[in-house]
């Protein structure tokens, strides 16, 4: 697959990408984390570039924790249905 090549802008820095992914996702994705440091330097205006960068990073972290945290227990939830919906047939 050849690499998609983009320039993206962060944080008002602007950066050339190459990526297995699309153009669109690659925006999507970067504007997601210069949405996150704005969102944080809005709140916390004397910070660093690196500081906002550096919670900007721990805040998306969460996000991507909390989803995984999520997929198991919807599968445990959608597995306990299958699993009485399936008993519930055997019965009959």
């Amino acid at each position: 697959m050849e690499k998609s090549k983009l320039k993206v802008t962060i944080f008002g820095n602007q950066y050339a990408l190459k990526a297995d992914a699309s153009n669109k996702y690659i925006e999507e994705t970067a504007a997601h984390v210069d949405k996150t440091m704005r969102e944080i330097a809005s709140k916390f205006q004397d910070q660093s570039d690196t500081r906002i960068a550096v919670l900007a990073a721990l805040n998306i972290a969460d996000e991507l924790f909390q989803a995984r945290q999520q997929i198991p227990n919807s599968l445990e939830v959608k597995t306990k249905k299958l699993i009485d919906t399936l008993s519930a047939a055997l019965q009959d």
